[in-house]
């Protein structure tokens, strides 16, 4: 199996996540927050109607929202990039200015101004990026914490389980990742994290993935660095099911670690 490291990098001044290998699935939003409608960029033909006051793409109400993202993760088809809005009534209130500045942030990956509007009252704004990049802008930047919890899941759980065979045939299951563990994270999204799944080992019955800052030099996302440059490691017992996040401090004879 190709092991595939995940990227995680924020700024907390545009609130937005680039990320690398990480998808996006409908059980990754809160049910209070699933978009009630969105503008689509370039979606394929059977996917939503064009709106005639604006000219945009949309997917209208939630059973269509959840329908569209659903078939894109059942049919692996390539995710638009989106822009959820609130109502109908306000969209169409949006003035030629805005509805240019949500068509070039859909092309530069990169507001005018912000990539929250009144009159859409969006919390997010999906994008795609060259080299396998997404960017999200989250408007509670926690909303992400979930999309990350599934996907450290899904990695975790393949690692656990790729030396299966008929012999042993029963799959292993993993448990969530804590809240606590995601909290702890999300300080060094800010200067590009990288997990090193690539580079997992069992050692004493813990599966350990390395961690690395990496800020915006992706060609580091592919190469194995030195052990001295890790900042730390995430692991999993596969006797106790549980997860620990180590974090190495700049002292290297002191440690910090959270276990849950």
């Amino acid at each position: 199996m190709s092991r595939v490291n995940l990227y995680v990098h924020y700024d907390p001044v545009m609130n937005y996540i680039k990320t690398r290998g990480i998808d996006l699935k409908i059980e990754d939003f809160n049910n209070q927050y699933v978009p009630h409608n969105m503008i689509l960029s370039e979606a394929h033909l059977q996917f939503g109607r064009f709106d005639a006051p604006t000219n945009f793409k949309i997917l209208r109400g939630q059973p269509e929202v959840l329908q569209y993202l659903k078939t894109v993760t059942n049919q692996h088809i390539h995710l638009s990039n989106w822009i959820d809005f609130e109502t109908i009534e306000l969209m169409h209130q949006l003035t030629p200015n805005e509805i240019a500045e949500i068509l070039y942030l859909f092309h530069s990956a990169n507001p005018l101004r912000s990539a929250f509007f009144y009159k859409l009252q969006n919390n997010y704004v999906f994008l795609t990026l060259p080299n396998g990049l997404n960017k999200t802008y989250y408007r509670h930047i926690r909303h992400f914490h979930p999309r990350l919890q599934r996907v450290l899941n899904t990695k975790m759980g393949q690692i656990v389980n790729e030396g299966r065979s008929f012999i042993f045939p029963r799959k292993m299951s993993v448990a969530p990742v804590p809240q606590a563990i995601i909290d702890k994270l999300e300080y060094h999204f800010i200067y590009g994290l990288k997990f090193d799944f690539a580079r997992a080992e069992l050692i004493n019955k813990d599966w350990q993935i390395p961690l690395f800052i990496i800020e915006d030099e992706l060609t580091l996302l592919t190469l194995a660095q030195k052990n001295d440059e890790s900042i730390g490691r995430l692991s999993y017992n596969i006797e106790v099911h549980e997860w620990h996040l180590e974090i190495y401090a700049e002292n290297d004879e002191e440690k910090l670690e959270e276990t849950q």
